[in-house]
C-alpha cells in the first residue's frame, strides 16, 4: 500500500505545499539519482522505513566522517549511467566499443567506491556493493586500470599478429602493392574484433545480475545521501510513521515549520515561529482572522505528510503520523477549471471528491476556508455540515475557517496579535512581527477582534472604528 492519490494532482499539490521548493534543493550526484528525484514516487510502508533509517545512518556519517562523505560524493559524480547497457547485456545483445568503454568506467568507479567505504557500510546490506573484480579483469585484460577501452591484443593472439603486420607495412614506405594486402588485413582484424565483442558480451551476460545489483545500490546510496544532506541543510527530522495495521488516534507535530516561508523570512531578517499541532481522528478546526497564518499551518501539515510518504525526513522537531493513501488539500489557490461553475461550485466539487476518498480510504483531508465566497449564514451552516459529515469518517480532517460559529470538539485558534507589543508597530509591514502563531484551544466563548486592532494600527478614522465596536458589542 502506498500514497495513491493527492488532491489536487501532484504537480499542483507540490507547488501549493512548498515541496517544489524542497525538490529544487535536493542535490543528487549520479544521473540515476537525478532521474529518481525528477520522477519521485510514493513508497510502500516498508520502503519508507528503510529510507528513513538509512537517511539517519548517513546523517551520522555526515557528522562523524565528513571528509569520507565528501570523497564519496566526488566518486558518485564520476558514475556513468549504464542502465541501458546492462539491460542490453541481460537481453543477450552484443555491445559495441562505446558501451564497453562506458561500462568499464562504471565498474572501475563502483569498485573504487566499494573499496574506500566497505569498512563504514559493510553492516548495511542495502549499501554494500558486489565485488566487480572479475568484470574489471574482463574489460581490462592488460591490468592497467585506466578508464579507457580498446579491443586489446590480449583478447586474441591473431589480433596481435595482424596489427603487427599492418604497422610494418605502413612503416615501409618503399613497399609496392601493399594497399590491397592492408585492406585484407583490416577486414580480418574487423572480423576478429566482432568475435571478441561477442565473446565479451556473452561473458558479461553471465554477470548481468551483479551489474544490475551494483548500479541499483549505487543509485540508492546517491538517493539516501541526497536526502541526508537535505535534512542537515534545512533541519529536517525523522518522523514516526504508523502503519495501517497499527492505527493512531491523533497526529502530533511539534515545532512544525514551512522551509520555503522560513527561508523567505530569514532572508528579510525576520524570524519564523514554529508551531505545534495535534489532529485527532475526525475533525479538527482552526478559527481565526484571515491574516493569522492558518493557511500556512494547513499547507505545512500537508507537506509533512507528503514528505513522509516519499521517505523524507520532515520539517518539524517531532512528528507522529499515520500512513495514508490519500492527501487532499483544498485551497483557494487551486480551482479546477469547471466550465460554467462558480468558484464555490468548483471548491465544493473538490470537497465532495475528498469526502468520497475519506469514506473508503485512509485519508488526510485539509480544507482551507470552505464556503469563503458565500454569505456568513450559509457559510457557517456549510462548514458545520462538513464537520459533522467528516467526523463520521473517522479519518484525519483539518478545516480552517474565519467563521466563528463552528461547533467542533477539537477547536483551536491562532493566538493572534501580542497585546504588549502593539505600541511598537511602525508600519503595516510590522504587524506580522507582532503575531503569535501558537495554536490554543478555543471553545468559542471569546471572539478575537484582530481586524479592529489592525484598523487602529493603520490609523483608520476613529468614527468608523467606534461604530464597528458598537455593532460588535450589540451582537453579543
Amino acid at each position: 500500500m502506498t500514497l495513491t492519490t493527492t488532491l489536487p494532482k501532484r504537480e499542483e499539490f507540490e507547488r501549493l505545499t512548498g515541496f517544489e521548493y524542497i525538490k529544487n534543493k535536493i542535490d543528487p550526484k549520479t544521473p540515476m539519482g537525478k532521474r529518481y528525484f525528477k520522477y519521485l514516487q510514493p513508497l510502500n510502508y516498508e520502503h519508507i522505513l528503510e529510507h528513513l533509517n538509512d537517511t539517519e545512518f548517513f546523517l551520522h556519517l555526515l557528522k562523524s566522517y565528513p571528509k569520507v562523505v565528501e570523497e564519496l560524493e566526488h566518486d558518485l559524480e564520476c558514475i556513468v549511467d549504464v542502465s541501458r547497457t546492462i539491460e542490453r547485456i541481460s537481453n543477450g545483445e552484443i555491445l559495441d566499443e562505446i558501451e564497453l568503454f562506458e561500462l568499464k568506467n562504471f565498474v572501475l568507479v563502483a569498485q573504487e567506491i566499494k573499496n574506500k567505504n566497505e569498512d563504514l557500510i559493510s553492516d548495511h546490506e542495502r549499501f554494500t556493493l558486489p565485488d566487480l573484480t572479475e568484470i574489471i579483469d574482463l574489460l581490462d585484460p592488460e591490468q592497467l586500470r585506466l578508464p579507457t577501452f580498446y579491443i586489446y591484443d590480449a583478447y586474441d593472439e591473431r589480433l596481435r599478429d595482424i596489427r603487427k603486420k599492418k604497422r610494418e607495412l605502413l612503416q615501409n614506405v618503399d613497399a609496392q602493392n601493399t594497399e590491397s594486402y592492408i585492406a585484407e588485413l583490416t577486414q580480418r582484424e574487423k572480423t576478429i574484433e566482432e568475435e571478441v565483442l561477442e565473446k565479451i558480451s556473452k561473458k558479461l551476460h553471465d554477470r548481468a545480475q551483479i551489474l544490475h545489483e551494483s548500479i541499483t545500490r549505487i543509485k540508492y546510496i546517491d538517493i539516501i545521501l541526497a536526502k541526508a544532506k537535505l535534512s542537515k541543510e534545512i533541519g529536517l527530522t525523522k518522523p514516526n510513521l504508523y502503519p495501517k495495521e497499527y492505527p493512531i488516534d491523533e497526529m502530533r507535530i511539534m515545532g512544525m515549520f514551512n522551509p520555503q516561508l522560513k527561508d523567505e523570512l530569514e532572508r528579510r531578517g525576520k524570524k519564523y515561529q514554529p508551531v505545534d499541532i495535534t489532529i485527532k481522528r475526525g475533525v479538527t478546526v482552526i478559527v481565526g482572522a484571515n491574516m493569522s497564518g492558518k493557511s500556512v499551518i494547513l499547507r505545512t501539515v500537508a507537506l509533512i505528510q507528503y514528505m513522509a510518504s516519499l521517505g523524507f525526513f520532515v520539517p518539524s522537531q517531532h512528528a507522529e503520523l499515520p500512513f495514508v493513501e490519500v492527501i487532499a488539500l483544498i485551497t483557494e489557490d487551486f480551482q479546477r477549471p469547471l466550465s460554467g461553475l462558480s468558484s464555490f461550485a468548483s471548491e465544493i466539487t473538490l470537497i465532495n471528491e475528498a469526502y468520497k476518498h475519506a469514506l473508503n480510504n485512509n485519508a488526510l483531508v485539509l480544507i482551507d476556508e470552505p464556503a469563503r465566497t458565500t454569505n456568513p449564514y450559509e457559510g457557517t451552516a456549510i462548514v458545520n455540515a462538513l464537520v459533522k459529515c467528516f467526523e463520521k469518517t473517522e479519518k484525519f480532517v483539518l478545516i480552517v475557517t474565519h467563521f466563528d460559529d463552528v461547533e467542533c470538539p477539537m477547536r483551536f485558534r491562532v493566538k493572534g496579535l501580542r497585546e504588549n507589543a502593539l505600541k511598537s508597530v511602525q508600519s503595516f509591514n510590522d504587524i506580522q512581527d507582532l503575531m503569535d502563531y501558537e495554536l490554543v484551544p478555543d471553545d468559542g466563548s471569546s471572539v478575537p477582534k484582530e481586524a479592529i486592532k489592525v484598523m487602529e494600527l493603520l490609523g483608520v478614522n476613529e468614527e468608523i472604528i467606534l461604530q464597528a465596536k458598537k455593532i460588535l458589542e450589540s451582537r453579543k
